[in-house]
């Protein structure tokens, strides 16, 4: 019986010793100051060790849902476990499990005294960790004021006596100077600040919860600008234990503020020097800001004070009934309109605009008024002289009908004496009505000729005239340019032999098709050849090229005249066109050849242009496109000298 009684008092104090062992080895982790993680993984390998089976013990904890447990741990029905309790919150639980099945004892496999064990380990540590995390915000309120402190423009401790006891990097970078030749030295070393030297001996009428100033400084030769702020630190007995300062290298923000000031008194000059009046006003019609200048605005009485728009003025600036600068207030709107005044019967130009804060309202409408006066002027005289210029338009456009009309009927007038002076002329001219001696043939000649020009020139006026009326019609018809070219170049052989010009043909093919009207695509190579040998000097030169290109044959008339100067070219297919004076009585002509030409060929869908210089001669090119080709020789390349557009 004794025995027995032994054994269980052994065994009792036997486990005792355990879970003293247990609690001092964990007392031990606490007291090293460990990382959370170290001090739990710590406690998991000590805590087996206390419990009756401790060969099959496995412990787990849980904090914050990250798990720190033993090999083999796993959560059954029998686990033991204690709440985590950090400052009233529940962070996690320590666990405890036996990986094998164990005889069942008070709480299933385990002790009433282990679950006590487990209590006081689990309460230790939620004090253990609610130190650590008041550490940790220690700590990082520390970090985060350090780097306050470190990142300000300049950050000074000064005792009560204004030594330095502490600065951060910025105060050095200004003053240059090193950390261990700034502490314990004054502060007045490096501040030449005489109300804040009275704050320090106490000599100050009142104490100043806090100080602000700015002054120039000399550092290394170079004057800086600094701002000082400063934040005495007094005891309850209300006595100077030190002060903390910042002090700011302003120098840069002074020069941003006197460039600022430079720049808004610009703009004040600017908006002062305007011409247009601009009015800025309220919500309750009152002038905030204007660039008035005449003596008809009043000032306020009050000095501040926003004078009234509709009081400022000595006649009524604007209409008031409705008041279009409320309209803007009440629609959000820009309104414009003008306005004649009554009293000066000048004529204005309003535009209204709203300003509006950040929160949409319109808060400021903003006037801008200009003097129309001479403008209106101007708008009538031109709205007068628009209607003089179009009567006189539509009297110069019944002129011109009129001279179509008599142009038209002077073709028909000199086309009836013209073709008897041309018949009984000929039959002279062939000795039809008897022999001629020699000075007879002579006069019958030039009698001939010039009944010859003359017609030319009437069915010149008689094609303008039809042109011009509509009514000219073409007969298309597939057409042998090759022939059409020789044939023309044969008219102009006697004129040639006469001048003594040579007239060089150079035609690339045998052969080649077009849509043309024989009568008028023969009128376009004749009125070229004429000018071309007209406006050659004797002994000169007249050549004519073609060649295919495209879809087209490209025709160039040249010769080795008086050439045309570049000004004078756009001007040469305008009706009745003529160089100068002196081209007239030199050469003769109407001004017709080349316009004619331009309608020709424009109604052949091609292309007519000019190239020349002046004393080089001249060389007029015509593109037309072709129907169809035979017996032809390899196109020609196009020439460089005419770099001008193809049809396609």
């Amino acid at each position: 019986m004794w025995i027995i009684i032994y054994d269980k008092n052994h065994h009792a104090l036997e486990k005792r010793e355990k879970e003293l062992e247990c609690i001092y080895r964990v007392s031990d982790l606490f007291d090293m100051h460990l990382p959370i993680s170290s001090l739990l993984k710590g406690i998991i390998q000590r805590l087996p060790n206390a419990f009756l089976y401790s060969d099959v013990a496995v412990s787990c904890i849980i904090l914050d849902g990250k798990e720190y447990k033993s090999d083999n741990f796993k959560i059954n029905s029998h686990t033991l476990f204690s709440d985590i309790i950090v400052n009233g919150n529940k962070r996690g639980s320590v666990n405890i499990s036996y990986c094998e099945e164990r005889p069942m004892h008070d709480m299933g496999p385990f002790l009433k005294e282990e679950q006590r064990l487990l209590d006081v380990i689990t309460s230790r540590l939620c004090k253990v960790l609610e130190r650590k995390y008041v550490e940790e915000a220690l700590l990082d309120s520390e970090r985060r004021h350090r780097l306050i402190f470190d990142a300000s423009p300049i950050g000074i401790f000064v005792d009560k006596k204004g030594v330095i006891t502490h600065c951060n990097k910025s105060f050095l970078k200004i003053f240059k100077l090193s950390h261990n030749d700034v502490m314990g030295a004054n502060i007045f070393d490096y501040l030449d600040d005489k109300r804040l030297c009275k704050v320090f001996l106490g000599s100050s009428e009142k104490h100043l919860p806090f100080y602000e100033n700015e002054y120039s400084a000399i550092v290394y030769g170079s004057e800086v600008y600094l701002r000082s702020y400063y934040v005495p630190i007094r005891s309850r007995e209300d006595t100077s234990e030190g002060g903390i300062g910042l002090i700011a290298d302003i120098t840069a923000n002074k020069n941003y503020e006197d460039e600022l000031q430079n720049q808004k008194e610009l703009l004040t000059s600017t908006f002062n020097a305007l011409q247009d009046l601009i009015i800025v006003v309220d919500r309750n019609m009152r002038i905030v800001t204007s660039n008035w200048k005449s003596e008809e605005m009043s000032m306020p009485q009050q000095p501040g004070a926003h004078p009234d728009l509709f009081e400022c003025f000595g006649h009524n600036l604007m209409p008031c009934d409705p008041c279009p600068v409320k309209k803007v207030f009440s629609t959000g709107n820009m309104t414009e309109f003008e306005y004649e005044d009554p009293v000066d019967k000048k004529t204005r130009d309003f535009r209204i605009f709203p300003v509006h804060d950040t929160k949409g309202d319109v808060v400021m409408a903003v006037s801008h008024i200009r003097d129309i006066t001479v403008r209106k002027q101007t708008e009538e005289a031109l709205k007068k002289s628009t209607v003089e210029l179009e009567k006189a338009y539509e009297d110069l456009k019944s002129l011109d009908k009129l001279k179509d009309e008599f142009l038209s009927n002077l073709r028909h007038e000199l086309n009836t004496p013209l073709t008897s002076i041309k018949g009984f002329s000929e039959l002279l001219h062939e000795c039809a009505l008897g022999p001629l001696n020699e000075k007879q043939m002579d006069a019958i000649e030039r009698v001939v000729a010039k009944s010859y020009k003359l017609q030319h020139l009437i069915d010149s006026l008689l094609f303008v005239s039809v042109n011009q009326n509509g009514t000219l019609k073409y007969n298309f018809e597939k057409i042998d340019i090759f022939s059409l070219l020789k044939d023309t170049v044969n008219c102009f052989v006697d004129r040639s032999i006469e001048k003594k010009i040579t007239i060089h043909t150079d035609i690339t093919f045998d052969s080649c098709f077009i849509e043309a009207d024989r009568t008028y695509i023969n009128q376009i190579f004749l009125n070229l050849l004429d000018n071309a040998v007209k406006f050659t000097d004797h002994g000169g030169n007249v050549t004519l090229e073609a060649f295919e290109e495209a879809n087209a044959v490209h025709i160039v008339i040249g010769d080795s005249g008086i050439g045309i100067s570049e000004s004078n070219i756009p001007g040469l297919f305008r009706k009745f066109y003529q160089i100068d004076s002196s081209s007239t009585r030199n050469y003769g002509g109407n001004g017709l050849g080349l316009y004619i030409s331009k309608i020709i060929v424009e109604s052949h869908k091609g292309q007519i242009w000019i190239e020349s210089e002046k004393g080089k001669g001249t060389d007029v090119h015509v593109l037309l496109p072709f129907e169809q080709k035979k017996n032809h020789t390899s196109p020609r390349p196009y020439p460089a000298r005419y770099d001008k557009p193809i049809l396609g």
